[in-house]
């Protein structure tokens, strides 16, 4: 890894701790600790909200340290990424349930599920890749599925600088509700495309007996 991604690295592993703790205040199940756009999620859909809000932070924590060399390997990465998957998956589905109930609007609430929809089907092709020994183009599309993950850190970022260049928090949203996903998506097939296979593991040739590195 080389110091430029070593700092990328680090600097997107902070920002992820420092998301995944702001989002720990929804677990005080307090309505007003929640924008009032996104207060009507949670009293359309409590279960759902609650799940996406306990969940996302989880899998936020878990993805980015699955890219690590000393963790590509091991018990350890084939563990905590079937939990990354889970995660995701449960995650997904409720976050496609609450998108709708937004009262930003229908603009708004297609962007957040088209968002849901991808990260479900990133996540799903890169278990689907390890398992058929596929190791090269597994590891592509966890890049795509962690990107898509990273969405809750991009929203964060579009926001406030949206209303730093003088919009309003609504205009603000929305452009959050499709660029979180969009600018990730662009920045992880540009880093796909310039990166290389790792040299230590043989590309889509270890036994199909051995893909359990989800």
């Amino acid at each position: 890894m080389s110091l430029l991604s070593r700092i990328w690295f680090w600097a997107l592993s902070l920002l992820a701790i420092a998301i995944a703790l702001l989002g720990a205040r929804f677990l005080s199940f307090d309505p007003t600790m929640l924008d009032a756009f996104l207060r009507p999620n949670l009293l359309g859909h409590p279960i759902p909200f609650w799940i996406h809000v306990t969940l996302g932070p989880l899998v936020l924590l878990l993805g980015i340290w699955q890219f690590l060399p000393i963790t590509r390997r091991g018990p350890y990465h084939r563990w905590a990424g079937r939990v990354y998957v889970v995660g995701v998956m449960i995650s997904g589905i409720a976050a496609l349930i609450v998108a709708p109930t937004t009262e930003a609007g229908p603009i708004v609430g297609t962007g957040f599920a088209i968002m849901a929809v991808l990260w479900l089907w990133t996540t799903a092709v890169a278990y689907l890749k390890v398992r058929a020994g596929r190791y090269t183009e597994h590891r592509q599309w966890m890049i795509r599925s962690y990107a898509v993950t990273c969405g809750a850190i991009t929203l964060r970022v579009i926001v406030p600088v949206s209303i730093a260049c003088g919009l309003d928090f609504a205009t603000g949203y929305l452009i959050a509700a499709w660029g979180c996903w969009s600018i990730n998506l662009v920045i992880a097939e540009l880093i796909i495309r310039r990166s290389k296979a790792p040299r230590d593991l043989p590309q889509d040739r270890r036994p199909v007996a051995n893909a359990a590195e989800a």
